[in-house]
């Protein structure tokens, strides 16, 4: 048995995001118009459905299939979903912009946060929620700590 093989795949990171959509390859073309994304590579079933597919948006990887009841269950089977997926870009006014154009829902819109982040929330068409975000200043710990005031405790 070979023991020279890297645990992690090469391209790969240690968490990755997988979504489950209904219709995953009409997900990917929406991934592709809205955020930019690029197809690595797909599995396609017998039936047509995506067993398993590899985007790239940036250096983010995010897996997708298409959802099978009993397995796979997308938020729209769920009647929702709680994950949110932070995906950070270089220009949010513009991902956002082309996004909704795309036919993402606006569900936060483009705000500069106390935290440093300039971000909006978005809602995609097969009910997966991103949170698109631009780093715009580095907060420290103190100032952060001064910003939320007793709100919260930093640490």
């Amino acid at each position: 048995m070979a023991t020279n093989v890297n645990p992690i795949p090469e391209g790969q990171h240690q968490a990755t995001p997988y979504l489950c959509a209904r219709d995953a390859a009409r997900a990917i073309d929406f991934y592709k118009k809205a955020f930019g994304a690029i197809e690595t590579m797909r599995m396609a079933a017998p039936d047509g459905k995506i067993g398993h597919a590899d985007l790239k948006i940036g250096d983010a990887v995010i897996m997708l299939a298409d959802e099978y009841p009993g397995h796979n269950r997308s938020p729209q089977e769920l009647g929702g979903t709680s994950v949110m997926i932070h995906l950070y870009v270089a220009n949010v006014d513009a991902f956002c912009a082309r996004a909704v154009e795309a036919g993402a829902k606006l569900i936060r819109p483009l705000e500069d946060q106390f935290y440093g982040d300039r971000i909006c929330v978005l809602g995609d068409p097969f009910g997966h929620v991103w949170m698109i975000a631009t780093h715009k200043e580095d907060v420290s710990t103190a100032e952060l700590q001064k910003r939320v005031g007793d709100s919260y405790r930093v640490s």
